[in-house]
């Protein structure tokens, strides 16, 4: 299965009515989709009532992109160097795109020269991806070491989810958090057949997990897909919404 069939299948378990209606969104703003992947928050967005400048750095998303939503326009661009007109849009929407940025407060400040004084910025990420229950504290162990030279490395930040809120503080938005509902990332009881293969394809494509466990990466995949399948499994893993208005 591509990235992209993945993306569209994981859509579906998402939290995404919450979030947006948290979102202060106005028929006739201009709102810019950083990070928008195929397109279905970009196609959510503009169902709104809003224009939208959608911006990816992945020809293949990018492409699907535009056909999931003709009305956008979508551009290539890499996000920590964003070349774009300051001040000229209402709000931003980035959803699962501030962990690949351990540096993600200079980003952020960054794209707020991009907005409007009275903007809104909704962000939403994951914290702790790997904390699934059942587990043994060897396990807990590996995954904090994991973390940390993720982060130190510079790869991903696994921990993001609980610093969004600091982030938009910083750059003086007042903030109101709130933990989504998922369906694949942060749920009680076993999985469905259909979040486990998620979660394989996740796993199987984890280039620096594998890296870091070396021969031992085969029981940690199967102890975590062992945790996930367990009418016992509980997630410690959380998906993070943050929404902040200024002005």
């Amino acid at each position: 299965m591509s990235l992209l069939d993945e993306y569209r299948r994981q859509f579906a378990w998402r939290d995404w009515s919450r979030a947006l209606a948290q979102c202060p969104i106005k028929a006739g703003q201009h709102i810019l989709d950083l990070g928008c992947g195929p397109g279905d928050l970009s196609a959510e967005l503009i169902a709104r009532g809003v224009s939208v400048t959608g911006i990816d750095r992945d020809p293949e998303l990018l492409a699907a992109a535009q056909r999931r939503a003709p009305a956008a326009h979508f551009q290539q661009q890499d996000l920590s160097n964003l070349d774009l007109p300051a001040a000229a849009f209402d709000g931003i929407w980035c959803s699962f795109v501030a962990a690949y940025f351990v540096d993600f407060t200079t980003i952020f400040a960054r794209w707020c020269a991009f907005l409007k004084p009275n903007a809104w910025v909704c962000l939403i990420d994951i914290d702790d991806l790997l904390g699934h229950e059942p587990r043994s504290d060897a396990t807990r162990d590996t995954i904090g070491r994991f973390y940390r030279d993720a982060f130190e490395k510079r790869r991903y930040d696994f921990r993001a989810g609980r610093r969004l809120a600091s982030v938009l503080a910083a750059q003086g938005f007042s903030v109101t958090t709130t933990e989504l509902a998922d369906r694949e990332l942060a749920f009680d009881g076993a999985a469905s057949f259909e979040v486990l293969g998620a979660w394989r394809a996740r796993l199987s494509r984890m280039e620096g997990l594998k890296n870091f466990l070396g021969s031992s990466f085969a029981d940690f995949y199967d102890g975590l897909v062992g945790a996930l399948e367990s009418p016992q499994h509980r997630a410690l893993c959380k998906v993070i919404s943050c929404v902040g208005l200024r002005g």
